[in-house]
């Protein structure tokens, strides 16, 4: 019972120093270090080099209230730390807890069992982390006005807007696809069209040449009469220029019926007495002519003519071959 009390014993100041992070098959080297604050550091921290576990804090204390926190821990004796290296307390993960990491220095001297090794505090990380949180909070607040307006753009009048303005981006879409396709009906048209359309010019080509040629012949022709057909323009011009001018000073026939009062009068006199002389000829036409036409054989043998008073008698004898063309 006494020997199976002591590996009970034993076997408990095993789980604890295990627990601790201590290794008691191995032998340990153990170092001091000083510190302004804690920085969270607690018994059982691991001893880091390069990120592999060397070693665990075995005691932390405060000797008094002006002087620093000694921090004490247990090393694998089989690494060597130099004299200059540095005892770094830093954030074990992203997560949380805190690790020592040793910053291993150059010097050839290497620390002994019991020696002091400068103590640091690594704030880098702690830094990030809040610069972290710092963004995510501002982050999160624009995010909040974000969902905020979000919120106030996605009300219910303003949804039923949006699917009215989807429904009448939709209909033009199907109008704009109907028009494209009208479009391109018509331009396969107008595409045929232009191929008839080259396809007659090639077939006529040869007669328009012909007519371009005529035409650069009448231009030649009209470049050669031209001068002489201005110069005939410009000589009958000037002849109706003189023409005129003679009208105006009342010149000729034309001047003197225009500018002379006595012709002007002598026509009207002479137009009232025709009108006069044919008035009384419609009224009284016996009084002026009177035909007697009598047949006899041969030729026309006596035309006599006697005036008796104001009236005048005209007697005609004809033929009797040509009484019927008389009548």
């Amino acid at each position: 019972m006494g020997v199976f009390g002591i590996i009970i014993i034993a076997a408990a100041y095993w789980g604890i120093t295990f627990l601790k992070g201590l290794d008691i098959l191995s032998s340990t080297n153990t170092f001091y270090a000083e510190y302004d604050y804690s920085d969270n550091i607690e018994v059982s921290s691991p001893v880091l080099i390069r990120g592999i576990k060397v070693g665990s804090v075995t005691d932390i204390k405060i000797q008094s209230i002006n002087e620093p926190i000694l921090v004490t821990m247990n090393v694998s004796s089989k690494y060597g730390i130099p004299v200059n290296s540095i005892a770094m307390i830093t954030d074990k993960s992203m997560l949380g807890g805190k690790a020592i990491a040793l910053r291993i220095g150059n010097s050839q001297e290497f620390l002994k069992n019991g020696d002091h090794i400068k103590g640091e505090i690594d704030n880098s990380i702690s830094d990030q982390i809040n610069e972290v949180k710092d963004a995510l909070a501002s982050t999160l607040g624009k995010l909040n006005k974000t969902l905020d307006g979000l919120n106030g753009v996605l009300s219910d009048e303003n949804v039923s807007s949006i699917s009215s303005t989807i429904k009448n981006i939709n209909y033009a879409s199907v109008n704009a696809n109907r028009t494209i396709s009208d479009l391109r009906v018509k331009l396969e048209d107008i595409t045929t069209d232009l191929s008839r359309l080259t396809a007659e010019l090639g077939r006529t080509a040869p007669q328009l040449g012909r007519t371009i040629d005529n035409l650069s012949l009448i231009s030649d022709t009209l470049s050669v009469s031209l001068p002489e057909l201005l110069a005939s323009i410009n000589v009958t011009v000037d002849d109706v220029n003189k023409t005129v001018s003679q009208i105006n000073d009342g010149k000729g026939t034309v001047g003197k019926m225009l500018y002379d009062d006595r012709m002007y009068e002598n026509l009207n006199n002479s137009a009232e007495s025709l009108n006069a002389l044919l008035t009384d000829l419609k009224a009284n036409p016996k009084r002026y002519v009177h035909f007697s036409v009598f047949g006899r054989s041969g030729k026309a043998k006596k035309s006599d003519t006697k005036q008796a008073g104001d009236s005048v008698e005209t007697v005609i004898i004809v033929s009797e071959e040509s009484a019927d063309s008389v009548n």
